[in-house]
Parts: structure tokens; C-alpha cells; sequence
């Protein structure tokens, strides 16, 4: 099953809302309808609470390296996984493998330890950042930063001065 691996489910960032892979990856997630909020925002467009992930697909346009990808601006492209813990948000935890072997019951510091000083840390909320080439890992933790609430892994956006 796709849905249980990291590896699967990163291959799909940066393929179209109408690609194969994708659309059989969405059939598997039994998809429930976003809230009203997610919806006036759009900030997710596959809400998968059973299966511990969301999903967000964003016009080409938008991302730093969507016309490379993509046939045209306007195309939606798969740009955002979100792996959420046992009851975070009031989801089920993802049960599947995380991106680069973490777990969600690592540390703030044992996180740190594995994937070096962040690129970025959060001011409001305790979660850190790391870019890659291809994609960008935001991870929030615990208020206690004992453990991890949301892994979340999307391609990079355009800078906002060209969006």
C-alpha cells in the first residue's frame, strides 16, 4: 500500500493532481471533505484523518520549481504531505515509515542530533525546518518537545516578490 511509505509518498510531490500514482495514492486515503476553513483557505485538499496525513496540491505557478514540472502554470501539483502523530489534530497516527528515519516519539534534541542545526526555527510554535534541493521538512513538536506532533514535507514556494 502506498500510504505506508515514506519513499512512495514523496516520489508523488511534484506530479499532478491528475497523475496515476496520484490519483490511485487519494483513492487509497478514503478522503473525507475539508472544513470550512481549510476550504476558504485552501489549505488542504486531502484530509485523510484515518490514515494520519493531509495533502495539498497548489498551482505550478506557485512553487519555485513548478514550471519545470509542470505542462502548464495553472496545473495543480501534489506540493504538501503532512504526517500527523496519534491524536494530533484528532488524527490517527501515521503508521507508515517517516521521512529520513525519524519516529514520532524522537525528541527535539534527539531530532537535532540526527539531522543537524535547522535551517529555520519557529518563534510561535516549537518546530523546526531543513532544506533539501528538492523539498523543504518542517517538524513540530510537543509543548515539552519530547516527541514530534506533524512531519511535514512540501516543495518549495516561489519568493513571494515573484509569486
Amino acid at each position: 500500500m502506498i500510504t505506508n511509505s515514506d519513499t512512495a509518498l514523496l516520489a508523488l510531490l511534484g506530479k499532478a493532481i491528475d497523475h496515476p500514482a496520484v490519483t490511485e495514492a487519494v483513492s487509497e486515503l478514503s478522503p473525507v471533505p475539508a472544513n470550512e476553513l481549510e476550504v476558504k483557505y485552501g489549505l488542504i485538499d486531502v484530509r485523510a484523518p484515518d490514515h494520519g496525513l493531509d495533502i495539498t496540491f497548489k498551482p505550478a505557478s506557485k512553487l519555485r520549481d513548478g514550471l519545470r514540472l509542470a505542462a502548464s502554470a495553472d496545473q495543480l501539483l501534489l506540493a504538501v504531505i503532512f504526517f500527523h502523530a496519534e491524536g494530533f489534530e484528532g488524527y490517527r497516527g501515521y503508521s507508515g515509515t517517516l521521512p529520513r528515519g525519524l519516529c514520532f516519539d524522537h525528541s527535539r534534541a534527539t531530532v537535532r542530533a540526527a539531522l543537524g542545526v535547522p535551517a529555520g526555527t519557529g518563534t510561535g510554535h516549537k518546530n523546526d525546518r531543513w532544506d533539501t534541493e528538492n523539498f523543504y521538512m518542517t517538524l513540530d513538536f510537543a509543548d515539552d518537545e519530547r516527541s514530534i506532533r506533524l512531519v511535514t514535507v512540501g516543495l518549495h514556494w516561489k519568493p513571494r516578490a515573484t509569486r
